[in-house]
């Protein structure tokens, strides 16, 4: 078990060996929870669970006739 401090701008410092057991690296998705008064820390997946994204790389193929200057600002604000 280890102790990291809370810093004045809310950051605290996950101790080598917990994001070594997690597989954490700089940059990666982290996930908190709060589950019967303590937090839980997990390495949040890369990709969206339930996302096709292949299915939304070729639906935006299908939506480039409304790529336009004149769809932009007819769509501004919306």
């Amino acid at each position: 078990m280890h102790i990291s401090r809370l810093a004045a701008d809310n950051r605290a410092l996950i101790p080598q060996d917990v994001r070594d057991a997690l597989g954490l690296k700089e940059g990666d998705p982290i996930l908190f929870s709060v589950k019967d008064g303590q937090a839980v820390i997990r390495k949040a997946p890369l990709k969206a669970p339930g996302v096709d994204t292949a299915y939304l790389k070729g639906l935006e193929g299908g939506l480039s006739e409304w790529a336009s200057p004149e769809d932009d600002e007819a769509f501004d604000g919306l």
